[in-house]
């Protein structure tokens, strides 16, 4: 696998981010022991869900079904940031009966998300609202409102005590979404190492307290001196889950105002 150098910027701390299935903090290294829950968060929120701002990311997204099947595609993520807020495209690139598919998410200032998928089977763009936000992004085990950030008001943060995940110390981190959020889960637990505040695993649990799925980070690499989950595993409660590595990285500040609209999404 190459991973090129770049600057991605992409965590999605409480409610992962899937889609580019990776894990990037930024912001100094943890030392104090007395950090509060929501001092730790905040460290980790100062990145974005996926994220990897002014740059092209190529990764594999590998379902496994409960029934042994597993599907490989192939997919790219560009991504940048205008006026603070988020862009994202994504496109998916193989195998053949998906190729072209392609999503976008744009942020908007106080108010949710936008999300495209256009669907190159159909020949159609669609916006997806609602209750279509809970449903599986492609078959994974993210969906698509796993894709926005939940505003930090409606998140209380509590700190649990520490654990230790193989060899390494964590900060353990309980997120409770209140009631009438726009949320699908009711809490979430992160494990955040504390030498470099990466996320190495997090729980995701419903509005009834049912463990729903938890995301892995598996292996990281350092890219200009900073930590990337370059391969991560959403292991759902029901035995489907869904693996995502990254191949290449590599930066792109020439990203124009049309890669990010709409009508971009059916371009090939």
């Amino acid at each position: 696998m190459t991973v090129r150098t770049a600057n991605p910027i992409g965590t999605f701390v409480l409610f992962l981010l899937a889609l580019a299935c990776a894990t990037h903090v930024v912001g100094a290294q943890a030392t104090a022991q007395d950090l509060s829950a929501d001092e730790i968060a905040k460290k980790m929120l100062r990145a974005d869900a996926f994220a990897w701002e002014g740059a092209k990311t190529k990764l594999r997204m590998i379902i496994l079904g409960t029934d042994g099947k597993r599907q490989e595609r192939a997919l790219e993520v560009v991504a940048r940031r205008q006026q603070g807020l988020l862009q994202t495209m994504v496109r998916f690139q193989a195998p053949a009966d998906i190729a072209g598919t392609a999503f976008l998410m744009l942020e908007r200032s106080g108010q949710a998300s936008e999300q495209y998928i256009y669907l190159s089977g159909l020949k159609r763009t669609r916006r997806i609202v609602g209750r279509e936000q809970e449903g599986s992004f492609m078959g994974s085990d993210f969906t698509y409102a796993d894709m926005q950030r939940i505003d930090d008001k409606h998140v209380k943060n509590k700190r649990l005590p520490d654990e230790t995940i193989g060899s390494d110390a964590t900060y353990v981190i309980e997120s409770t979404v209140a009631e009438g959020a726009p949320s699908v889960y009711g809490k979430v637990v992160t494990w955040v190492r504390k030498s470099d505040l990466v996320a190495l695993r997090t729980k995701f649990f419903d509005r009834k307290g049912t463990l729903v799925k938890t995301l892995y980070a598996r292996r990281v690499s350092q890219l200009e001196g900073k930590p990337v989950v370059v391969d991560a595993r959403m292991q759902s409660a029901n035995g489907h889950a869904t693996e995502l590595v990254i191949d290449a990285m590599e930066r792109r500040d020439d990203l124009p105002d049309s890669t990010f609209t709409p009508a971009a999404l059916e371009r090939l």
